[in-house]
């Protein structure tokens, strides 16, 4: 699955936790501070995303995960180690 894929269904997942317009969710914003959104709903974004890839991102990873770029390098590290 390439980059643009994973980026593009994440960003989905994320305005249909949030209802924000994708317009809004840029790869660089900050879940926190840009997005507005609290930590429930960046667990929320993680787990759907781990259900959606079928990987398990372990709980010390999910401190790292920031923003949309963050995400999709989070799971396309869980799906190239799934492969390998």
């Amino acid at each position: 699955m390439s980059t643009d894929e994973i980026r593009a269904r994440i960003k989905k997942s994320i305005a249909t936790i949030t209802s924000l317009s994708p317009d809004e969710i840029t790869d660089t914003a900050s879940y926190k501070d840009d997005l507005q959104l609290d930590s429930l709903t960046i667990l929320e974004i993680t787990v759907d995303a781990e259900y959606q890839f079928q990987v398990k991102i372990p709980d010390d990873v999910l401190s790292e995960i920031r923003t949309v770029d963050d995400t999709v390098r989070v799971v396309q590290q869980h799906l190239e180690l799934a492969v390998a």
